[in-house]
């Protein structure tokens, strides 16, 4: 998911989920404190005022079949929850469990999935939900005049996309059976961890409600009705977006009932401003300002010991024609090589992040470390190349432009890899665009040639980096670059469907090889860690998982 997104039986998914545990246990802190404990529980009751999440304006989207970015997703997570989540309890031992979902099931090689659905859960107004309210939700997220930029994964389903494409009106691998409270999913290949991502956003549940909408584009812009253990007190607008305890929840693997009454999403201009009035006493939480990220760890709690399952890099237009496709691997190695990303760590997140060997980060099942060639700074190496190119016939004709969201910290990233560049004579500049739509421009195309991106893993599997951010399929949806690779696409299905962890892992490597290495499609810089600050004399129980999601609903404050 953007920020500011093998098994012939569940055992194996728990096998995969073993092996993420092991990588997020790695840290030197305690895992107490790398997930928010040793705060006391606090009292129930209360409001947060929380500027740490809106930071940059407004969100583009809060309709979980739209949304595509992370902060965004930390409403929708409080207003919806879906089949199955990821049980961060103990962050030692993670577990993939059924929210709504009483249990989950697949047969022998994986390729048709049932859900028994909870008899207790409802939506806020109080309709059951249901088997068929997910094919509501479904067949809504999947129609080809309203599908946002995650519809892709409707693939995975049979009769999916023929849905996406308008030539069948529903989508035929979902059979539901709202007496027995079995929904059925047949897929159009074998999907070891298809159960993970069932519990995403897109596969949400839906009210018949949506039904009676002309324009489903309104849902997000009134009182959104869903069932999760908040719900919305008024309708969003540019200033707040303001939730309430929802009574009607029944709760899920970790609690009952919501902890705090309300809470209140402040929107902000840009960072900085955000933390300022963080400071100031204005909200209780805020998030990290590049360049005074110890400052803040030191006088004032933050998530920093959150293992984020997250990588931030810049994708490239592979259609290009002056820096993308086959012909022109060595200026984008030129590019990648002149890159100082120890002066970005140190300059701009306080030497907090790691930086990236890779597009994968570490803590995904099957994570190898330095797949790629061309991500350490090597300047006269990246000299070399791009004299190299030029050698060839080829020119800049202008500076490269380098798409960004401002306000969120990003310009001064942009400003060392411009100055890296202009070192050995290549010439850029930063080409800021409308942040509250600026990854909706880039799934239409604005990438052009180069823009920032970043990535915080959906679901803790190997192709939410792989097939989400890189394959064909992706194209118009999360892969803004259009970078496109048969051989690529090929090996990441095989993995997909493949139930040897062993082989599956050996297969996603290679194709993360031609990506990285073959192709050099993409740039990666570091992977994330938490990025939240809190009051802890006033916040208590403030968790962020390594998906990035703060569990608000366990939060508690003292007045």
């Amino acid at each position: 998911m953007r920020e500011r997104s093998t098994i012939a039986k569940l055992v194996a998914v728990l096998m995969a989920l073993a092996l993420l545990a092991a990588a997020c246990g790695g840290d030197d802190d305690d895992s107490d404190e790398a997930a928010g404990g040793g705060q006391t529980e606090g009292q129930e009751g209360g409001e947060l005022t929380d500027l740490g999440t809106f930071i940059d304006g407004p969100p583009e989207h809060i309709d979980p079949a739209l949304n595509t970015l992370l902060d965004n997703y930390q409403v929708i997570n409080l207003l919806y929850d879906g089949l199955t989540d990821f049980d961060y309890s103990d962050p030692d031992n993670p577990e993939l469990k059924g929210v709504v979902a009483e249990s989950f099931e697949s047969n022998a090689d994986a390729s048709e999935w049932t859900f028994t659905i909870r008899d207790d859960v409802t939506f806020s107004d109080g309709e059951p939900v249901l088997p068929s309210s997910f094919q509501r939700a479904w067949e809504r997220a999947s129609d080809p005049d309203f599908a946002g930029d995650y519809s892709y994964l409707f693939n995975f389903i049979d009769g999916g996309a023929e849905k996406l494409d308008g030539s069948a009106p529903t989508i035929s691998g979902v059979t539901v059976d709202d007496e027995a409270r079995t929904l059925t999913v047949k897929l159009d290949a074998p999907y070891a961890n298809f159960a993970a991502v069932a519990g995403f956003q897109i596969f949400y549940p839906m009210p018949s409600a949506v039904d009676d909408l002309e324009d489903q584009s309104d849902w997000e812009n009134g009182l959104m009705i869903g069932n999760g253990p908040y719900k919305l007190a008024d309708p969003r607008d540019d200033q707040h977006i303001v939730v309430e305890r929802n009574e009607e929840w029944v709760g899920d693997f970790e609690n009952d009932r919501a902890k705090l009454d309300r809470i209140d999403f402040v929107i902000s201009q840009d960072v900085e401003s955000a933390y300022n009035a963080f400071e100031a006493g204005d909200g209780d939480t805020a998030s990290l300002v590049p360049g005074r990220v110890a400052e803040a760890d030191e006088n004032y709690g933050t998530t920093l010991d959150t293992p984020y399952l997250g990588s931030y890099y810049y994708e490239i237009k592979w259609t290009d024609p002056t820096i993308g496709g086959p012909e022109n691997k060595l200026i984008r190695q030129a590019l990648s090589q002149a890159i100082d990303r120890d002066a970005i760590n140190e300059a701009v997140y306080d030497g907090t992040r790691t930086n990236a060997t890779g597009v994968t980060p570490e803590g995904i099942p099957g994570f190898e470390s330095d797949l790629c060639d061309y991500c350490a700074y090597d300047k006269e190496a990246a000299q070399d190349a791009f004299d190299q190119w030029k050698s060839e016939g080829n020119s800049l004709d202008e500076p490269i432009k380098i798409q960004l969201n401002p306000g969120a910290g990003h310009e001064d990233v942009v400003q060392i890899i411009i100055d890296n560049w202009r070192e050995i004579g290549i010439e850029a500049t930063a080409d800021p665009l409308d942040p509250e739509t600026y990854f909706s421009q880039l799934a239409d195309g604005a990438c052009n040639p180069v823009c920032r991106s970043g990535w915080i893993a959906d679901y803790p599997t190997y192709d939410n980096f792989t097939y989400d951010l890189f394959s064909t399929d992706a194209i118009g949806g999360n892969n803004h670059s259009e970078y496109s690779n048969p051989e690529f696409d090929r090996l990441v299905a095989d993995a997909k469907a493949n139930t040897d962890e062993d082989e599956a892992a050996d297969q996603y490597h290679q194709a993360e090889q031609i990506l990285l290495n073959d192709d050099i499609g993409v740039i990666p810089i570091n992977f994330y860690k938490g990025d939240y600050v809190y009051n802890p004399d006033r916040v208590q129980n403030f968790h962020q998982t390594p998906l990035g999601i703060v569990q608000y609903d366990q939060v508690t404050v003292t007045d």
